[in-house]
């Protein structure tokens, strides 16, 4: 789902760069050029218009391609940029869960120790009792 919001954002951002939009109106301006043209050209003028709009084709795409490039490396960039902190996180947290481990063993050989410790007072106090008794 994140990957096809990250495609629309970069279609979105895409068809608003001036350089997309200027290539869209060149074509549409030698595409409408061309239908005005087409009942009175002969046919040494339409191989001409043919190669002249092949140029600006060419040259568009090109221009199209650059900047296509551009936005894909500041995805690439920001993506290793994502990944890296990903990275940083990830230690973070197993560090974290280290010390809680840590902090959780510790509390529980304190009980453990705790109630051993209550077990031998409990069972010591009776003795003294009944020793006493005898007494």
């Amino acid at each position: 789902m994140a990957a096809l919001n990250k495609i629309q954002t970069f279609i979105k951002k895409l068809s608003e760069s001036q350089n997309v939009k200027k290539v869209v109106k060149d074509i549409q301006t030698v595409s409408e050029d061309l239908q005005k043209r087409v009942p009175h050209l002969s046919k040494e003028d339409a191989i001409k218009k043919y190669k002249e709009i092949m140029k600006k084709v060419t040259q568009t795409e090109g221009d199209l391609e650059k900047e296509v490039n551009k936005v894909i490396g500041k995805i690439k960039k920001s993506k290793s940029e994502v990944e890296k902190g990903l990275q940083d996180y990830r230690k973070k947290a197993i560090a974290r869960k280290k010390e809680f481990e840590k902090i959780l063993k510790t509390k529980a050989v304190k009980k453990s120790t705790a109630k051993k410790t209550t077990k031998k007072t409990a069972q010591k106090a009776p003795r003294k009792k009944a020793a006493s008794a005898k007494k």
